[in-house]
């Protein structure tokens, strides 16, 4: 219908040229508020396009955001994603209404994906002669792909959060450490003699040696890494934060019956699925059974020998493994998948926290089946009875050389002192969630075998990709 119109009006003005009877004037002026409207629209349209591109570019940042929130653990769809998105589109020149978004969101090509949409109004100037305004829509799609698996994961967001000490190597070529902390050392070295073999390092704040931040691209050799470091990275999440709360690691916890025992030899036999105060474990040699909670703490002296058969034990205050002493699990088989988990609970509006020096002979792995599969020592840390506070805010895992973990360390609100390395039998599967963490001495983390141990949700390092 346009071109019609064109071509009527354009015939008419060569009438017009033709025409001696004195008219011309008057079919120009009824013809050129026509012609200016058309060229009104085009110059108008052109100005709509260059808004619809610039918040393109806006709907892409929102996407992305919301998606690094996603990351970050952050999946409040209204609360924020939407206040992520919103202030990256601004950032980006958008003048809209508050953008949509959907999560997750799928289509034929994306499966879980965030996507944003912007709408921004745009009224008419020139072109009122044929619409009042218009419009403009924009979506972006991102989506979260996972690219490697972490075996430090430092929740803390100020301090040093991951800590290699001078002289000490930490190897865990197969996995990476993250840091949330913005310090400049989020993850540090301490001295030219340390060294740290990783896929990555991943940091809120940067990764540096002796204080000194690193270049990333060009990294000290100190620094062994099969990727680039992350520095400026957006917080990683922690995945059992909605898992590992109060009321799943109480249950099954015994709350009465006091534990009989009987003596066979040298070693005193101790019942399991009842409850001992731990100021009365004070035999050389102990072997205790399955679901026992020990009740107030519990200190294992220098020459005691306890040998947990192979289940779940609770700790309701402070656990301390002095030097020269000896925990461990005889009837364990990480090949088998027999393991302990041991658990500090929440008591009495307390959590205890746990101590075992670097003289002492640890040599536990985590069940690969049933409730507690691949946990091997926890802190009771999430949905916490009101009221409840910490003995301590820090807690140090030693050993002997020669002594090993499998399965997961877990302190989300506690710092760690920290040396230990996995099994050297069955799947290998050591790693540390802490509020921050120093190692000691020489060490190694591993997650190759993490799935077959029983622990199928790692700490995964993420990034965003558009996919629309």
């Amino acid at each position: 219908m346009p071109c019609d119109f064109v071509r009527s009006l354009g015939a008419a003005i060569a009438r017009v040229f033709r025409d001696k009877a004195g008219a011309a004037a008057t079919i120009v002026a009824i013809a050129l508020p026509c012609l200016i409207g058309i060229g009104a629209l085009g110059v108008e349209t052109g100005v709509w396009f260059t808004i619809k591109l610039q918040n393109q570019s806006a709907a892409d940042s929102a996407a992305i955001s919301a998606a690094y929130e996603v990351i970050a653990g952050r999946t409040d769809v209204t609360g924020e994603l939407t206040a992520a998105a919103d202030e990256a589109a601004r950032r980006n020149g958008y003048k809209g209404a508050t953008p949509t978004i959907a999560y997750p969101y799928s289509d034929g090509t994306v499966t879980n994906g965030i996507a944003a949409t912007l709408q921004q109004s745009q009224g008419a100037l020139l072109a009122t002669m044929f619409l009042s305004g218009v419009t403009i829509a924009n979506t972006a799609v991102a989506v979260i792909e996972v690219f490697g698996t972490l075996c430090t994961l430092a929740l803390g967001s100020s301090g040093t959060g991951v800590e290699v000490a001078e002289f000490v190597q930490l190897e865990m070529s197969n996995c990476s450490a993250a840091a949330n902390s913005i310090s400049r050392t989020a993850i540090e070295l301490d001295g030219s003699a340390s060294s740290i073999s990783a896929a990555t390092l991943v940091a809120v704040g940067e990764v540096s040696l002796n204080g000194s931040r690193i270049n990333p691209a060009a990294p000290p050799p100190q620094f062994i890494l099969s990727s680039p470091a992350l520095i400026g990275a957006p917080d990683v999440a922690d995945p059992y934060a909605s898992i590992l709360i109060h009321s799943f690691l109480v249950s099954g916890m015994p709350k009465t019956g006091r534990c009989r025992s009987s003596s066979v030899g040298v070693v005193r036999i101790y019942k399991g699925n009842c409850v001992i105060p731990g100021s009365s474990l004070t035999q050389a040699n102990i072997k205790l059974a399955a679901s026992t909670q020990i009740s107030g703490g519990w200190s294992i002296q220098t020459g005691q020998t306890v040998d947990l058969s192979p289940g779940t034990y609770w700790v309701t205050g402070d656990l301390n493994l002095q030097s020269g002493a000896v925990l461990e699990c005889s009837s364990c088989d990480n090949i088998q998948g027999t393991g302990v988990t041991i658990i500090l609970i929440a008591q009495a509006n307390k959590v205890g926290a746990l101590s075992i020096a670097s003289g002492s002979m640890l040599g536990l792995n985590a069940p690969h089946s049933g409730q507690f599969a691949g946990l091997v020592i926890v802190q009771d840390s999430n949905e916490l009875p009101s009221g409840t506070t910490y003995t301590s805010s820090h807690s140090t895992i030693g050993g002997k050389m020669g002594g090993s973990l499998n399965g997961l360390v877990y302190f989300p609100n506690s710092s760690l002192t920290f040396h230990a390395n996995p099994s050297s039998a069955g799947p290998k599967c050591l790693l540390l969630v802490s509020s921050s963490v120093k190692i000691d001495a020489t060490s190694s983390l591993d997650t190759a075998g993490c799935t077959a141990a029983g622990l199928a949700n790692l700490p995964m390092l993420s990034r965003v990709a558009l996919a629309e």
